[in-house]
């Protein structure tokens, strides 16, 4: 991962920008110190897991509910479904176990 001050970024700006898709990431620098992360988006990126793996409010959510999981034990994925259709008071669809 490239790594350049915010003052070289900005001066060449376009450049940079142009060349992430080929070099990859790039670590800004103020002062010496990391302060941003430019990154290249192509058609694979998926920019909702960029946004939720820096949002500490979701993290919070996942260990709470991880923790729980774990005290108390998991809930298989196959009864989630059965109890969600049964609070809408629909039917299992073909092809698909009741």
């Amino acid at each position: 991962m490239r790594i350049d001050s915010i003052r070289a970024v900005k001066t060449h700006f376009n450049k940079v920008v142009s060349r992430l898709a080929k070099e990859g990431p790039l670590i800004i620098t103020k002062n010496g110190r990391a302060c941003a992360l430019l990154m290249p988006v192509t058609e694979e990126t998926d920019l909702e897991v960029v946004a939720l793996s820096q949002n500490k409010r979701f993290w919070r959510l996942y260990d709470r509910a991880l923790a729980q999981a774990e005290e108390h034990g998991w809930t298989p994925l196959r009864k989630l479904g059965k109890a969600r259709r049964r609070r809408r008071g629909s039917q299992p669809e073909a092809g698909q176990p009741g």
